[in-house]
């Protein structure tokens, strides 16, 4: 029991945390990359790309079209990271009875900082982690600033079934109410 509450509490602060440095650095003006991809804003289509999942496999956004999902860019030295790809796989066997997809995806390099790798993440999220809801991927540097242009280690994004971004937050332990209610159709 000493050991959970332990847990607990160093889990509460890493997201007051990072909700905290959110509240600081306030959310990112959307502007388009060099390649000239718009970013990615509330009420827009998500970009289209071709996302590299662990393992060798591409995900292309259009394979995701019809079903909701959350597409969230992270930063594998990220606590509140960890800590939202541990309540999402609590919560996964939820998820996936909507039909609700996670796309989780590495920024690319990792945001310049030393980390785990994604794949240590995965297994030690545990086997839901390995459902075919969930897809883990590394981004490229052009994916990364188009979808993550103030380089912030933790943004998700809520898109519909037609690819538009309905919600923009990060810390998804935080939030896990929005997402549930966004999975379920509501």
């Amino acid at each position: 029991m000493q050991d959970y509450t332990s847990k607990r509490k160093q889990i509460m602060k890493q997201i007051l945390l990072v909700l905290a440095l959110v509240a600081l650095l306030g959310p990112a003006a959307p502007r388009a990359d060099g390649a000239g991809i718009a970013a990615v804003a509330v009420g827009r289509p998500i970009p289209t790309f071709t996302y590299r999942l662990l393992g060798g496999a591409r995900l292309d956004t259009a394979r995701l079209r019809g079903h909701r999902y959350m597409l969230w860019v992270m930063a594998t030295w990220c606590p509140s990271c960890v800590t939202g790809a541990h309540v999402l796989a609590r919560h996964n066997a939820q998820l996936r009875r909507s039909g609700f997809r996670i796309v989780q995806l590495e920024a690319a390099g990792d945001l310049g900082y030393p980390g785990p790798s994604l794949a240590s993440i995965r297994s030690g999220v545990g086997l839901s982690s390995t459902a075919p809801n969930w897809y883990w991927g590394i981004l490229t540097e052009a994916q990364s600033l188009a979808l993550d242009p103030a380089s912030a280690p933790d943004v998700f994004y809520l898109v519909d079934r037609h690819g538009r971004v309905r919600a923009q937050s990060s810390a998804p332990a935080a939030h896990w109410a929005q997402i549930s209610a966004f999975a379920a159709g509501h």
